[in-house]
């Protein structure tokens, strides 16, 4: 089956979010790393997207992590898989919603 990505807009916000994030307190580099990361993991994630385990089954929700506190959170729609959120595990837990 051939799949499709769609990044909602909590996804592309928080991606920036965690850009600024990296680009300020680590620089450039580690930037560059980071999204050089995120492109492998989502085309890794296109290839085989049930490799990376279930974090709420009863949502079919996904997670990878990208970098050593980013987790990339994704759910299977059929052949279209879609990006929900990149957490920053700094956060309140209590705050991470879908």
């Amino acid at each position: 089956m051939s799949y499709t990505l769609k990044l909602t807009v909590k996804a592309r916000n928080s991606y920036a979010q965690n850009l600024d994030y990296l680009h300020k307190e680590w620089g450039s580099k580690v930037t560059l790393d980071f999204i050089d990361r995120v492109d492998t993991v989502l085309q890794t994630i296109i290839q085989n997207p049930y490799l990376y385990p279930t974090y709420l089954s009863s949502k079919s929700i996904h997670k990878c992590a990208v970098h050593n506190r980013i987790i990339l959170y994704y759910r299977i729609k059929g052949n279209v898989i879609e990006i929900l959120r990149f957490w920053n595990t700094y956060q309140d837990p209590k705050k991470l919603k879908f």
